[in-house]
């Protein structure tokens, strides 16, 4: 049987734009995934409380070692409510369309008596286009069908390791990781980030967990 999951990216612009996403679907779509008003409720003051001492941790002019360590404070206090939202209102909703699910980072694990997908073979083809000021739209193809911007079967979405203005020979060199569950979904940059190079590495990952080969280098410079 195949069991639902999620995984929270670890790099601050990624959770950033993770929960961002996650909660205004979950608002958005509150009624129809019946999702519980008193969890959003709850989660609301937190969220504001984290996002705005994210925009002061992240902004040039306001950034400092005390910005930081406030940021990591709000977001310990509101990751608490995000994982309450996701166990009891999400993960295992029959209400939640498998689109949107992808959006929300939810994979699956498989186990009992089914046979589990195998590791995936081929390597994801990204391109990390410029098309607006600060953001980069992550595009992938897969190597066995380069026309086509889907996922390859079984695979539950594409894990992108990244570095800005840091080298990165190997995917091990990298400190930022975000889950890029649809193609053309976005990273999101500091201001003072802008004409940085990024450095990056991509492969898929199934809806067991199983990990592909990791592509080759892709750079690109933050717009």
């Amino acid at each position: 049987m195949s069991k639902e999951t999620y995984s929270i990216p670890l790099g601050p612009t990624a959770r950033y734009e993770f929960q961002r996403s996650a909660v205004e679907l979950c608002i958005l779509n509150a009624m129809m995934w019946h999702i519980s008003s008193e969890r959003l409720t709850k989660i609301a003051p937190l969220r504001s409380d984290y996002e705005s001492k994210y925009l002061v941790a992240n902004n040039p002019s306001t950034q400092s070692p005390g910005a930081t360590v406030a940021r990591e404070a709000a977001w310990s206090t509101y990751e608490v409510a995000l994982i309450d939202l996701y166990d009891h209102d999400i993960l295992n909703n029959d209400d939640i369309p498998a689109a949107s699910k992808d959006a929300l980072h939810i994979h699956y694990t498989t186990s009992g008596g089914g046979t589990p997908a195998s590791a995936p073979t081929t390597t994801p083809i990204v391109t990390l286009a410029a098309e607006e000021i600060s953001v980069l739209h992550v595009i992938f193809a897969d190597s066995a069908a380069p026309g086509s911007h889907s996922k390859p079967t079984n695979v539950a979405f594409l894990e992108l390791v990244y570095n800005v203005n840091a080298p990165a020979v190997t995917p091990e060199d990298c400190t930022q990781r975000t889950n890029i569950s649809r193609s053309r979904e976005t990273l999101v940059f500091e201001p003072a980030q802008r004409g940085k190079v990024v450095n990056a590495f991509a492969r898929w990952i199934n809806r067991n967990g199983k990990t592909g080969p990791w592509s080759g280098s892709i750079t690109a410079i933050v717009p």
